[in-house]
């Protein structure tokens, strides 16, 4: 069912599919390189008549990547593709065609593909392995195309690492000075959304 109404409230959902731009604050690259594919549903409900609550729940990629340049004399590489299912729940305040949001996520870990300058590597976590969760907070914006269509641009944050090894960007960001160390997700989300019913 596509939309159901109970006690007053309408509940929503639909289908998305878009983009992700990641990095990894701690792994000493910067930049949004590493590109990941996003694939899920969604369902919300209408709290009144400007703030709505929405859950989702997708597969996604994140991770970092830094190309060697030869050319250039920068021979080192790093390729980390990293897999999870992630629930976030958006709180959403609507401004007309615009939708504002807020609100937390939590992310399991399934898989993960790593090479560098001398090819893939199978085991290189082994004495500071990958968190089996990813937990963090996201902020963005929906603009209703049509009644149907959606566009949402998100901006996501681990808020505690999901690695906790010895950070080497030297504690420039925000998450490296409160904690002093780990590997922390930072990606950027561009999804297109459907949504049945009315």
């Amino acid at each position: 069912m596509s939309s159901l109404s109970l006690s007053g409230q309408t509940f929503k959902a639909g289908l998305l599919a878009g983009l992700s731009g990641s990095q990894i604050e701690g792994d000493g690259y910067g930049g949004y390189n590493k590109l990941g594919f996003i694939a899920g549903g969604f369902s919300n409900v209408d709290l009144n008549e400007k703030w709505s609550a929405q859950m989702e729940i997708y597969f996604i990629n994140k991770g970092s990547f830094k190309a060697a340049k030869p050319s250039k004399g920068i021979y080192n590489q790093f390729y980390l593709n990293m897999n999870y299912i992630e629930i976030p729940v958006a709180f959403r305040y609507e401004y007309n065609k615009f939708m504002f949001e807020i609100g937390p996520y939590l992310a399991k870990f399934l898989s993960f593909k790593f090479k560098d300058e001398f090819g893939e590597r199978e085991q290189p976590f082994v004495n500071y392995p990958i968190n089996s969760f990813d937990f963090g907070g996201f902020v963005g914006v929906n603009y209703n195309l049509t009644e149907k269509i959606i566009f949402n641009l998100r901006s996501k944050n681990s808020l505690i690492p999901f690695r906790n090894y010895q950070s080497f960007d030297q504690q420039i960001g925000i998450l490296n000075k409160l904690f002093n160390n780990g590997w922390f997700h930072v990606d950027i989300n561009f999804t297109i959304r459907y949504q049945f019913g009315e």
